[in-house]
């Protein structure tokens, strides 16, 4: 990911003439580069993407009490007690609905439930998956909160499990790839299903009537682009097209198998 800054390289005059037209050319050209960075930076940062982009281990911040999620091959760690039970349940909800679909469980899953999410792969999310570490993040309930809304309703301990089961999503979504580079919509399709299947359905309804955004015709719909700029209409959408399918079981292997939601 870029990080936002630019500086302008000094140049040594030749003539005032070409100085000037050169220092002009090349500014604007700075411009440009600049605000198509930019853009970048904010489309990615709004969403839950995926923090791939810097291999070196991440240090959590408060990682608190580890504990293991009864039943399940989770850990957690978490700095409150309450919200690792929640990231337990989240992880359950993830887990058996995407085991429902015939895909393989990991047989580890490490959730860290921090104050401050890792500053450069995680800006302005709620969470993230770090595919290089094969760990989860998640803000602490009370971080979470500050947000006010989240899908345009209140936010609510329901949301913040459906939050966790999101991220688990692409945990067991990364250990049944068969494709080395799966795309940005391919991850976040399977992320955002799970998220909305296991949701409450009086809380999945109130959240869905926020979007009265019509459910993806097909493939050729789901850009990453698409995703990029308003990754919460995605997600709607591509669960309404989910629900439309004959088969969303096949549909999903076929993701994994690199035969849908290919660049």
């Amino acid at each position: 990911m870029a990080k936002g800054t630019f500086h302008r390289r000094s140049t040594i005059a030749l003539s005032a003439k070409k100085k000037g037209s050169e220092s002009r050319s090349f500014g604007f050209k700075k411009s440009i580069y600049a605000i198509a960075a930019a853009a970048l930076i904010v489309a990615v940062g709004v969403g839950l993407w995926q923090r791939e982009l810097f291999n070196k281990p991440v240090k959590a911040e408060m990682p608190g009490k580890e504990s293991r999620c009864s039943g399940q091959n989770v850990v957690v760690r978490s700095p409150v007690n309450a919200d690792a039970l929640i990231a337990c349940e989240g992880a359950r909800d993830a887990i058996e609905f995407l085991a429902s679909k015939d895909l393989d469980v990991p047989n580890d899953v490490a959730i860290e439930i921090v104050m401050k999410l890792p500053p450069v792969e995680c800006s302005f999310a709620a969470g993230c998956y770090l595919e290089s570490e094969r760990r989860v993040f998640i803000l602490v309930y009370s971080e979470f909160k500050k947000f006010k809304t989240w899908f345009g309703v209140p936010i609510d301990r329901t949301l913040y499990r459906s939050l966790v089961s999101h991220e688990v999503a692409h945990v067991v979504a990364g250990f049944n790839f068969k494709i080395l580079t799966p795309s940005i919509q391919a991850k976040e399709y399977i992320a955002y299903i799970t998220q909305f299947s296991i949701m409450e359905p009086v809380q999945r309804e109130r959240v869905l009537s926020q979007f009265p955004c019509e459910a993806f015709e097909g493939d050729w719909q789901m850009g990453a682009t698409i995703y990029m700029f308003d990754c919460m209409s995605f997600g709607v959408r591509a669960y309404r097209h989910f629900l439309k399918l004959a088969n969303g079981r096949d549909y999903l292997h076929a993701i994994l198998n690199g035969e849908a939601l290919v660049e």
